[in-house]
């Protein structure tokens, strides 16, 4: 059983989740739907044709017996569909977690539903080295591994060229020419310090797109506060994959990252990321290598490494971006991280 809604597309769980299904054919996995947008829709109606994958819904998913549940999140909801599974099958039903974010006792609610979720897993995953902090050494018998997250490489495709889905804004700009970000608007992603690098920077244009975060609603006016930066607001995929394809150089200045898929998109798309030295970004950002790394009391080193890879030309772009998109299809393809999914529920649930 996987509880969660499977057919969302700009859900990194959800993502991971399908790609675990699609890479193991001979196991039959239960989830549920409940799509977001017109693309969701339309791929969800080729998912849920597989012959692997049933459409359940919740009811009916807490008096199915299963053999294991495969959570990628945290929540409430995901442990108390572990528990009624357990419950149904007398505990013969199993439990593998994946921890995709870093968490410690200052994080408020999350701490306490890692604990449980430690409690309750019979197998542990994590998705990098820093979220497996801690959770590795306090289960160190139940703790599996680490499998990174991953990116669809032959969508995520620098080759291909999208801009009719662009805002007439975008278009008008020359390619390589903008600064991007990519990310919810919330307070651990430091979108504020966006805003300050566009003050700082006026000579430069933002392009940012991302939900808004319950906890986040105060940072839309500062989003739409300077006429350099272009807030967007929340876009289906292809939009997202078009900004990539016509960016210069993405921008993440999160503190607290389990393994960011949208830094990996962009690395599959070529693209420099400038981010903070903190968390998982050092496991996906070689600093002066594919990107920089700077703490964000440094202002003026986000500056000189925005400037530096936005006048670069685009011989220099190109000669970039191949070697980046390279190291990032053969570090994080979707096919080969399912499989090795795959490999421990045939470890774990046989």
């Amino acid at each position: 059983m996987l509880p969660i809604k499977l057919d969302r597309w700009r859900n990194p769980i959800s993502t991971l989740l399908r790609n675990c299904v699609e890479a193991n054919p001979d196991i039959e996995f239960h989830s549920c739907s409940r799509p977001d947008s017109d693309e969701d829709r339309v791929l969800g109606d080729a998912f849920w044709r597989l012959p692997n994958i049933v459409k359940n819904c919740q009811t009916s998913m807490a008096f199915t017996r299963y053999d294991g549940v495969h959570t990628a999140s945290i929540t409430l909801h995901n442990q108390a569909a572990a528990v009624f599974a357990k419950a149904r099958t007398v505990g013969k039903s199993l439990y593998l977690a994946t921890v995709n974010l870093q968490v410690g006792p200052q994080d408020g609610k999350d701490w306490p539903l890692l604990k449980i979720a430690e409690c309750l897993a019979d197998g542990i995953v994590a998705v990098s080295t820093a979220a497996s902090e801690g959770v590795k050494q306090r289960c160190a018998k139940r703790f599996l591994r680490i499998i990174p997250n991953g990116f669809d490489a032959c969508y995520y495709d620098p080759h291909i060229s999208d801009e009719e889905v662009l805002p007439e804004s975008v278009r008008a700009l020359p390619p390589g020419s903008f600064a991007l970000y990519v990310g919810a608007l919330e307070p651990r992603k430091h979108p504020e310090f966006v805003v300050e690098l566009a003050r700082r920077n006026p000579e430069i244009v933002f392009v940012g797109a991302g939900y808004v975060h319950p906890d986040g609603h105060h940072f839309v006016p500062m989003m739409h506060s300077m006429p350099n930066l272009l807030w967007l607001g929340h876009l289906d995929r292809r939009c997202i994959r078009a900004l990539m394809q016509r960016a210069g150089v993405f921008v993440f200045p999160s503190e607290r990252e389990g393994l960011a898929l949208s830094v990996i998109e962009a690395m599959g798309m070529g693209l420099p990321v400038i981010g903070q030295p903190k968390t998982s970004m050092p496991e996906l950002v070689r600093d002066a290598t594919n990107g920089r790394l700077h703490d964000i009391s440094n202002i003026d080193a986000w500056s000189g490494s925005l400037e530096y890879y936005l006048r670069r030309d685009s011989q220099e772009r190109l000669a970039f971006g191949e070697i980046t998109r390279a190291n990032a299809v053969a570090r994080y393809s979707w096919g080969a991280i399912g499989r090795e999914y795959g490999a421990i529920y045939r470890q774990l649930f046989k």
